[in-house]
């Protein structure tokens, strides 16, 4: 059996800092150590998931795969957990502590560019077109629809989507009431550490963008406590759309629905493509979509 491997890359500050120019810096021996032996536990309740999603026919290159984790989000106590295999990112988890002890399941998905990775972070970067080069950059998590890079270049901030790598039209100000928005059901958004998989729904991949429902429609009748309706359709094999907009509207995110991940406890996570490549897909929280956006058919 392959053994389970797991890096662990340099942090500042407790957030996770990635130097544009200088890449990540190598630790003494001894703190990798220490820090390994710390880890011990969310490595083990990751690779329990891992194993889990792996007998699912979405995420068969999880199989005997390894680990490569790190922490992400200042304050957050949260790690981004790469699903590797022969050294080529095929998934990734975002996992939280919990403060009674033990961890929770904020958000999964299958791509081999996922979450914060540093080819988006470089494509962003060219993107802003920067007089001075980036002095720093730091991986910001609040939840899956908030996860941002932001970019310091000289006295000036920008936020950049830590998934897709656009530039989001925000300043400090504006992801600062984002970030500090209270969720009402933040409690009801993550898997537990003992949930099972129970049921896989996985659909084509579709263009998002064939029809725009959302400048035509009225969204689907949800709540938190009546989505029924929602999983009928899916089941049904129709095609739906999910928009959010954040930022008192300054950004629209339009996903495509794939497909969803029932567990034995916890929240439904919804499968999202932002495109028709079926490459990546996100998993995340059923609440967490239906307080911040809307689906529509």
């Amino acid at each position: 059996m392959q053994k389970k491997l797991i890096k662990l890359t340099a942090a500042c500050v407790l957030t996770a800092i990635v130097l544009y120019a200088s890449g990540l810096q190598p630790q003494p021996a001894t703190a990798i150590a220490n820090r390994a032996t710390a880890y011990e536990p969310l490595e083990q309740q990751a690779q329990r998931w891992v194993d889990e999603l792996a007998d699912a026919p979405s995420f068969a290159a999880w199989k005997k795969s390894s680990l490569v984790i790190s922490p992400i989000g200042p304050g957050t106590h949260s790690w981004l957990v790469l699903v590797k295999q022969n050294n080529e990112t095929v998934g990734y988890l975002v996992v939280h502590a919990v403060e009674a002890g033990g961890f929770q399941l904020g958000e999964y998905g299958t791509s081999q560019n996922p979450l914060f990775d540093e080819h988006t972070l470089s494509k962003s970067i060219k993107q802003l077109e920067l007089i001075q080069p980036a002095s720093n950059t730091e991986a910001l998590y609040i939840h899956p629809l908030l996860a941002a890079w932001k970019i310091t270049a000289d006295k000036d901030t920008y936020y950049t989507d830590a998934a897709s790598g656009e530039v989001l039209p925000v300043q400090p100000s504006d992801w600062l009431a984002a970030s500090t928005t209270k969720l009402s059901n933040g409690e009801q958004m993550q898997v537990a550490d003992n949930a099972a998989l129970l049921k896989h729904v996985t659909l084509p991949s579709f263009n998002a963008f064939a029809r725009m429902p959302w400048l035509t429609k009225q969204p689907l009748p949800l709540s938190t406590s009546s989505y029924s309706s929602l999983f009928a359709k899916i089941n049904n094999k129709e095609q739906l759309r999910y928009t959010a907009e954040l930022f008192d509207g300054q950004m629209l995110y339009v996903w495509s629905v794939v497909g969803y991940n029932k567990w034995t406890t916890g929240p439904i996570y919804v499968a999202l493509e932002a495109d028709e490549n079926g490459s990546d897909r996100r998993y995340i929280p059923l609440p967490l979509l239906i307080e911040l956006g809307h689906f529509y058919r």
